[in-house]
């Protein structure tokens, strides 16, 4: 009877140490004033800073011009035209074998060799030479036909002036054009044995391009556009006047519709096929001509020179910029201030890229 008496408290005290316990956790622990949460913890992306990148420079030179990777600088300094190696810090001369006066520089949109036109006065002629200039090495070579004769046009007035020099580096053909007194241009081509010839004598040609895999330039004449060697003007719907913007890469020849003075549609396209298929760009604002740059990889830069800003279109992503916008290179937009030159990559590296660059 004892056992049983006992049996019976503990089962009692276990009972009520149960509901006890029982109610502390509901009324308690887990009281309704309380609110439990499981919240997802994101990592903010940071937004990646600019990669900026400054060239030191010398005061009173002109006619700056960068080459494609932005490692050499080409200027005029007291009328001598010299080449700074950004990589190595150095300045290089331009040494040709024959000495005049430089009157046009361009690079090429691969590599880092350059273009240079001297004007050279000899024996009482007077002539364009066209040379190729090599940054890296530093180094002059001629360009010269089949028969190793320097190509050479000539000048027929002091008035005239190389106006504009377009090449293709797939197909080894360029072209330059020489604005004469009375307005109008001749046109020279140079075809990959460095033969020339006048394509084009005393006519009204504005701005020339030369598509990447094609020998024939395209040129603006009047409102219109043209090939060369092709009866018919290129058909691009535009409603204004047809302005040639560039060329890139993958073969896409640019225009711009002008209207006003100012472009306001971007259309592009390959010209290789008989039938053209259009791809068009419309502008949330009118610009410039001058103010849109076609890079060779095909991106599209657009200059604000009142916001000093550049956006590129097929990215929307904007660059801004402080003091003198002076171009695009491969990897973004550089501009000037003072006495440096500083480069905005539109992308910056990651970090293991940019150590692999210093490195």
């Amino acid at each position: 009877m004892k056992n049983l008496v006992r049996i019976v408290a503990w089962t009692l005290v276990a009972l009520v140490i149960q509901q006890s316990t029982f109610w502390y956790l509901e009324n308690v622990y887990l009281a309704t004033d309380y609110e439990i949460k499981a919240e997802v913890v994101e990592e903010k992306e940071e937004k990646p800073q600019e990669e900026k990148e400054e060239i030191q420079i010398k005061s009173g030179i002109e006619n700056l011009s960068v080459s494609h990777d932005g490692r050499f600088v080409a200027y005029m300094d007291n009328g001598e035209l010299k080449i700074f190696d950004s990589k190595e810090n150095k300045e290089n001369d331009f040494t040709p074998e024959h000495k005049g006066q430089v009157v046009f520089y361009k690079w090429l949109t691969e590599g880092n060799s350059m273009i240079v036109i001297q004007k050279i006065k000899e024996k009482g002629d007077v002539y364009y030479e066209p040379v190729s200039y090599n940054a890296k090495k530093s180094s002059v070579t001629s360009i010269v036909d089949f028969n190793y004769n320097e190509v050479r046009i000539p000048v027929d007035n002091d008035e005239d002036k190389v106006e504009n020099v377009e090449f293709s580096t797939a197909t080894n053909v360029f072209y330059i054009k020489i604005k004469k007194r009375n307005e109008k241009s001749d046109l020279y081509s140079l075809n990959v044995m460095n033969q020339m010839t006048l394509v084009r004598e005393n006519k009204n040609i504005g701005d020339i391009i030369v598509p990447t895999t094609n020998a024939n330039c395209v040129m603006e004449m009047g409102d219109f556009v043209t090939i060369l060697n092709s009866p018919d003007n290129i058909e691009v719907p535009a409603n204004g006047k047809v302005r040639i913007l560039g060329t890139d890469i993958n073969d896409y020849v640019y225009f711009g519709d002008e209207i006003d003075g100012k472009i306001t549609k971007i259309y592009y396209t390959t010209l290789n096929n008989q039938t053209l298929k259009w791809n068009v760009l419309s502008l949330s604002k009118a610009v410039l001509k001058d103010d849109i740059f076609i890079d060779y990889s095909g991106k599209i830069y657009i200059n604000d020179s009142d916001e000093k800003a550049v956006t590129e279109l097929t990215t929307r992503k904007t660059i801004s910029y402080e003091g003198e916008f002076v171009q695009i290179y491969s990897e973004g937009i550089i501009y000037k201030s003072g006495n440096k030159l500083i480069k905005i990559q539109l992308e910056p590296k990651k970090a293991s890229e940019h150590n692999e660059k210093t490195s």
